[in-house]
């Protein structure tokens, strides 16, 4: 299984120390059972362990990816350092990773506030020109008290990253107000450059696309399994055709992410092009348009990025509503193998230099985030890494925790989720934890009530619970 061609490629430095980090954006297609989440939801994949072969482009990550996709999430993956050939070389202590992982997250902040914050100023402008009308009609209109979804998701060493993710405030905190020349910084324009295009996707698909059509009517399909909006000709090559970004605006920060990320090998970088090519070989989807080198996008109008920028950091930012997926985690001892038995804990490179972190102890202990926000963990009763009765036994705790909004599925299935009964478990307890959460979410937007948004734990809002084999 793989996810279908991904609509931007681009890379953004590493809050650690610079190295440049490999990352794909995906698009949904707009359909009549996802409208209600579609522009509204994100989600952040990480894969498993990289000197074992772990990339963006392993099988779990693609299952996984492509569940969300059809929910309407706009995807993002990426590769940990070392990865497929990317920069630099997996760590023995899980921190470079850690940091990794916060720094696109970082990045989904920014290109949420971005989009959210541009679809917002668009609703108040059509309310004052008496678009009112349309707007209330439009399944993708933001409510006025609702906020972003953002999933934090992980698959056996991603999820292990993802379970010892810092809080949302204290990622915040990182990326606030970032320096000139830092890391922080170009993803911050990294984050508004490709939102400008996550706009003119989800603008196109929202106001020209009508589901109220006859369900007789017959829809246009391209060669590529998309579904074809009624848009100019000119707007489809703009949109859907692959787009790798690079490069950074700052030259001091361009000379410096290259010193950083100079371990890169041209053999990795054929390794990554073989997979790609195999992909597209074995995609049933595949046409002469997908042939066509990637389009390399140069800079476009700094005045305009910087006032966006400058617009984003005066202005409260987006506080999105944040959930968590773990698939197959790893608890010690193998955690503890693969990390030197070291506490995963947030560095950054300005933490290295003032020899302090971020302030990131959680008040609930450890695995604090898993209970503070709904977090779906689904396992095998096989896994070979991790005994059945220790994750029975380390789900169970986190459920039992006072305002806990963690929830599992236990399946019959092992650890790299080959059998078809295991895939068709994952894939309806992921559905229909999403349709619980986005049901949810809905329900406190029309009551006014932010207290998911705030990190409140309501009891009884995920009806998902564990099944017996």
């Amino acid at each position: 299984m793989s996810l279908p061609k991904r609509n931007l490629c681009f890379t953004i430095p590493s809050v650690y120390d610079d190295t440049e980090l490999d990352c794909r954006l995906y698009y949904p297609r707009r359909t009549e059972q996802n409208s209600s989440l579609f522009g509204r939801c994100f989600a952040i994949v990480a894969h498993p362990y990289a000197p074992l072969g772990g990339s963006y482009d392993d099988p779990v990550v693609a299952l996984a990816g492509n569940i969300l996709l059809r929910q309407g999430f706009i995807l993002i993956t990426f590769n940990f350092r070392g990865a497929a050939g990317s920069s630099g070389r997996t760590s023995w202590s899980g921190k470079p990773e850690l940091a990794d992982y916060v720094s696109v997250y970082g990045f989904a902040l920014f290109y949420m506030d971005a989009i959210w914050r541009h679809r917002k100023q668009k609703q108040r402008q059509g309310s004052k020109e008496g678009d009112g009308q349309r707007l209330k009609h439009d399944s993708a209109a933001v409510p006025p008290t609702d906020r972003p979804l953002l999933v934090l998701a992980g698959y056996s060493y991603g999820s292990m990253i993802t379970s010892h993710l810092p809080k949302l405030e204290v990622v915040a905190q990182l990326f606030e107000a970032p320096k000139e020349d830092s890391a922080e910084k170009e993803i911050q324009r990294r984050a508004c450059d490709l939102a400008r295009d996550g706009r003119a996707y989800i603008e196109m698909y929202t106001t020209d696309m009508t589901l109220s059509s006859p369900r007789g009517r017959r829809e246009r399909w391209d060669q590529n399994g998309e579904r074809s909006p009624p848009a100019t000709p000119h707007q489809r090559p703009q949109l859907h055709h692959p787009v790798t970004m690079g490069g950074y605006e700052s030259d001091v920060a361009g000379r410096r992410v290259s010193r950083e990320s100079s371990r890169r090998s041209i053999d990795g970088e054929r390794v990554k092009q073989s997979f790609d090519r195999v992909r597209h070989k074995m995609s049933v989807r595949k046409s002469s348009s997908q042939q066509q080198s990637p389009t390399k996008i140069l800079p476009e109008d700094k005045t305009e990025r910087a006032l966006e920028a400058k617009e984003m950091t005066r202005d409260a930012s987006i506080v999105p509503r944040i959930a968590f997926v773990l698939i197959s985690p790893l608890l010690p001892p193998v955690a503890g193998f693969i990390t030197m038995f070291s506490k995963l804990k947030l560095v950054t490179k300005a933490s290295n230099m003032c020899n302090s972190g971020p302030n990131q102890e959680h008040d609930g202990g450890e695995f604090e985030q898993l209970v503070r926000w709904p977090c779906l963990c689904v396992f095998g009763s096989k896994d070979a890494f991790t005994s059945d009765g220790k994750l029975q036994r380390w789900t169970e705790q986190l459920r039992a925790r006072a305002g806990s909004q963690f929830v599992s599925i236990r399946t019959n299935s092992g650890h790299f989720w080959i059998d078809s009964e295991g895939i068709v478990r994952l894939q309806q307890g992921m559905i229909d934890w999403i349709a619980a959460l986005s049901a949810d979410g809905d329900k406190r937007s029309n009551n006014g009530d932010d207290g998911l948004a705030q990190g409140q734990s309501p009891n009884g809002i995920f009806p998902v619970e564990t099944s017996p084999i």
